[in-house]
């Protein structure tokens, strides 16, 4: 299926595209490392501008399930739940409706959100009725197959939003490669499948599950999620690490992996070690940690130094124009004299910290 009917939005706001995403000075577990062999976990941190100047037209999806099993309250909940969508996005937005039961059904292309398209698209809304298997990849295939056919993409982020319970009966929601768009799911009911609705999400980069329980206060999570979304400031974000050395002939680094509990989409070259993680779009004011664990070899040096291990680089794309920025260098204190106890510097203490609450959040994943 292709379609390219989507509305010609209004202009965005222009403003500078410089410095709305830095990288924070890295801050270690260590206050230093040893001369021997050893391992320190380093948090690399990517902050947005809270500045609104730039601000990208949101191009939202919204995949509506209407199989038999969303009869009754989830139904009205999601409709409820749609109306207040509707009334938070303007006219530099555009919203597309695609309902899915056990096929799917495109109610209209990607209209820019004026007074009269919000009410014709709360009529869409209104008129969904519930009956039917569930084949939530046939909604989630003809969501990117809009986003796909856009003619205007320039300044513009897509992403979809999925309302389901996620008792899907035909097809496997798990297929859907969405590329570089944005899913974000939300489970209705109590009998939702989380676990089914969780993975889409983690699938996409940026993506995040929530839950919309039975007699639940249906705007808030899309109130928190919209807050954001209608104030990105950067598209494409990514961080690259690049292993590095002072003295290539007697490197600090022995290997360079993402700590457990990184959500992001990662790769790994084999050859070269390099890491790119892509955090997708970042709002304003917002912030994303990633934690490196860096396993070091015995130094040739016998003297304290600081240990040149890695450069960590990131980009992004505002307005559609690709923005690079300054490489940032990831150096470790090596001494022989490095305590062997807790260390006691407030940076130090905080990564302990983050990395404590990575493996509780990774425990509670699990269990």
């Amino acid at each position: 299926m292709a379609f390219n009917d989507d509305e010609k939005p209004p202009a965005s706001n222009v403003g500078s595209t410089k410095g709305l995403v830095t990288i924070s000075t890295p801050t270690y577990s260590k206050d230093a490392a040893a001369l021997t062999a050893d391992a320190v976990t380093a948090v690399v941190e990517l902050n947005a501008t809270s500045s609104t100047a730039v601000r990208e037209g949101l191009d939202l999806v919204a995949v509506l399930d209407v199989s038999g099993s969303m009869q009754g309250d989830k139904l009205q909940s999601m409709k409820r739940a749609m109306q207040f969508v509707i009334m938070k996005l303007t006219p530099v937005d555009r919203l597309s409706v695609i309902s899915f039961a056990s096929s799917a059904n495109r109610h209209c292309p990607l209209r820019s959100v004026t007074q009269q398209a919000q009410t014709d698209l709360k009529s869409i809304v209104d008129g969904l009725v519930a009956n039917g298997g569930t084949n939530i990849k046939a909604g989630l295939d003809t969501a990117l197959a809009v986003i796909a056919g856009r003619a205007t993409t320039k300044a513009r982020t897509p992403n979809i939003f999925l309302m389901s319970d996620g008792q899907q009966s035909d097809g496997d929601a798990r297929q859907v490669d969405p590329g570089n768009v944005a899913v974000y799911t939300f489970g209705f009911g109590k009998d939702a499948d989380h676990a089914l609705l969780s993975d889409v999400a983690k699938k996409s980069p940026g993506g995040t599950f929530n839950s919309v329980p039975d007699g639940g206060n249906v705007s808030a999570p899309f109130s928190q999620l919209l807050g954001g979304l209608l104030t990105i400031v950067a598209q494409d974000v990514q961080l690259t690490l690049t292993p590095k050395a002072e003295d290539p002939s007697a490197p600090d680094l022995d290997t360079m992996t993402v700590a457990p509990g990184t959500d992001y989409t990662q790769t790994t070259d084999g050859n070269t070690g390099v890491i790119t993680i892509k955090f997708g779009t970042l709002f304003s004011g917002e912030t994303r940690k990633v934690a490196i664990n860096l396993k070091l070899l015995e130094s040739t040096l016998t003297t304290a130094y600081d240990g040149l291990v890695a450069e960590a680089q990131h980009s992004y794309t505002v307005q559609g124009s690709p923005q690079g920025q300054t490489p940032q260098d990831i150096v470790i204190p090596r001494s022989p004299d490095a305590p062997a106890d807790p260390p006691t510097s407030g940076k130090a203490q905080a990564v302990l910290a983050e990395m404590a609450r990575r493996q509780h959040a990774g425990a509670i994943g699990e269990a």
